[in-house]
């Protein structure tokens, strides 16, 4: 077993202000979003990969793992010890919190990278105690899938502890939260907060504050206010603001960047789910969502030329009446970017100016007159509060203006909206940020994993899928050749740029803003910055 570490003993309080603190649930089984990704950012779980500075994956409860063909073993970290008193982790617990999360093994799984785990692993089974061995389902692994699922470079899940769940059963779980991090959960609830104590001694790390408070705090103002009176150390505030806060001799700095845009939702065009290696010829998909007798105006029926065509012309125009250099100057404080295709940023050494959307309002009048929408027509928007909302209104106003398309917001929490897409039922827009649609993924990795029938079971975040793009993903997904996944992905862009199911907005950085006083150094390494950049690593912070 690994020493213990030290740091001469935690002090002080860490408070963190932001608009949500997740939701708390013991059970990987239940654990909808705003869980799994929340217990290892906090630091009270840990997960089995970490990531070094070039997002490669690196040991931290598995030490070392073995690829074949067929499984992968996991060699799990000898003396690491759950809280609570729950004894030293194993094997078998690791196997029993994917097993649990995972919907092959449990088709009861509410967790939120069920997909996930479905797409890498048919099972986990403990081999002896400091061996776990997942076996790979049909298909193979794909590109970048352990890294993908099994570390925090997107999301991930911390290890629970199975004497837990045999103790107490699944109810008395669910507001158990038994980790091996350094922090120590003492108090969760949504809505309100989370409380975490520090461990005097970690296997890895102890951290260097006594507590930690994260608060949940939805107005962005609020926020604001409570790190200028030194309520809190950290707070989740509007980009427009940051400047202002900055120039108060606050401090920043930048932990991810999301690629935001609107995806159009029931251009559900596949009809069989995709076996990698065997194409789209797999089990037939219910798709609710794809309403062939009178589809939305930006829905085009597969097969049918001319809807497919009119649909294209909805969403082009669309596209074109989009001011995103005045979203960025007027909501973001011109902190962000434009952004056109939201698989790649306008700033990598990849892009091509052929995908961009122009701000051309006569022309997108010109389309829609041309698919018969002169008058325009309602739609629904889903998408979050604050600044996401208030750049759909911006869009909805000009929209409504310029083409007479009325927008109506829908504010519904993701874990509500969430199986309308899991569903297939969602045949409305939404902006957002997709998996894939991250600043620090590379070209060659392959696109759209989240929206295509290779998800199923998770979230299929477009709300459509497209039979091009899942031709492309297959590709990516088994090609060894880096030069070659490169080429894939630039003829990604081309279908994405072309076919509008996916239009990008703006490039958003998310911003650690803090109080330099209290808190130096903050290493965080190369992530997609899903489920709380602002309390990501904080045993590594530099506490003063």
């Amino acid at each position: 077993p690994s020493a213990p570490t030290t740091s001469g003993g935690p002090t002080g309080t860490l408070t963190i202000a932001l608009s949500s603190v997740g939701v708390p649930v013991g059970d990987p089984q239940g654990c909808v979003p705003g869980c799994g990704n929340q217990k290892f950012r906090m630091s009270a779980y840990e997960t089995l990969g970490w990531l070094d500075g070039d997002a490669n994956m690196i040991p931290r409860i598995a030490t070392s793992w073995d690829v074949t063909d067929e499984y992968v073993d996991f060699k799990i970290k000898e003396g690491v010890e759950f809280h609570n008193g729950y004894g030293e982790m194993t094997a078998e617990d690791v196997a029993w919190s994917f097993n649990r999360a995972n919907p092959v093994t449990n088709p009861d799984s509410k967790h939120d990278q069920a997909g996930d785990f479905k797409r890498i692993m048919d099972k986990m089974e403990a081999v002896d105690s400091s061996t776990v061995r997942m076996t790979i389902p049909e298909g193979g692994l794909g590109v970048g899938q352990l890294r993908r699922a099994l570390t925090p470079y997107w999301q991930s899940m911390g290890i629970h502890s199975k004497k837990v769940f045999d103790e107490l059963g699944a109810e008395g779980m669910v507001d158990n939260f038994t980790g091996t991090g350094p922090l120590v959960f003492t108090e969760w609830k949504q809505d309100d907060k989370a409380v975490l104590e520090a461990l005097d001694s970690h296997w890895r790390k102890a951290a260097p504050m006594q507590t930690v408070r994260v608060l949940a705090v939805p107005e962005a103002t609020v926020r604001r206010t409570m790190l200028e009176t030194g309520e809190v150390d950290v707070a989740q505030i509007d980009l427009k603001d940051i400047p202002a806060v900055l120039d108060q001799g606050f401090d920043s700095f930048v932990t991810a960047s999301r690629l935001n845009g609107l995806y159009f939702g029931g251009n559900l065009w596949v009809e069989n789910q995709i076996i990698i290696g065997k194409g789209n010829t797999g089990d037939p998909l219910e798709r609710p969502g794809y309403n062939t007798a009178s589809p939305n105006p930006w829905v085009g029926i597969y097969g049918d030329d001319a809807s497919m065509e009119k649909a294209k012309n909805v969403r082009h125009a669309l596209g074109m009446a989009i001011d995103r250099t005045g979203i960025n100057d007027a909501i973001l404080g011109g902190l962000g970017e434009v952004n056109h295709i939201t698989n790649i940023p306008i700033g990598s050494k990849f892009w091509d100016a052929k995908w961009e959307w122009p701000y051309d309002v006569a022309k997108a009048k010109e389309l829609m007159a041309e698919a018969g929408y002169s008058d325009g027509f309602e739609m629904t928007i889903w998408t979050g509060a604050g600044t996401h909302e208030e750049i759909v209104g911006a869009i909805g106003a000009t929209w409504l203006s310029e083409l007479n398309v009325k927008v109506s917001i829908d504010l519904q929490t993701y874990s509500t909206h969430r199986p309308r897409l899991v569903n297939l039922e969602y045949d409305q827009i939404q902006y957002r940020t997709c998996g894939d649609s991250f600043a620090a993924l590379t070209v060659d990795l392959p696109k759209s994993n989240e929206s295509t029938s290779d998800k199923l079971g998770g979230t299929i975040c477009a709300g459509s899928m497209v039979p091009e793009w899942e031709a492309i993903y297959e590709k990516m997904v088994t090609e060894t050749d880096k030069a070659k996944r490169e080429t894939m992905g630039l003829e990604f862009f081309d279908v994405t740029r072309d076919n509008a199911i996916a239009i990008g907005v703006n490039e958003q950085p998310a911003l650690n803003v803090f109080d330099p006083s209290k808190i130096g150094n903050w290493p965080i390494p190369p992530q997609m910055c899903i489920g709380g950049c602002e309390w990501f690593n904080l045993e590594e912070i530099e506490w003063k």
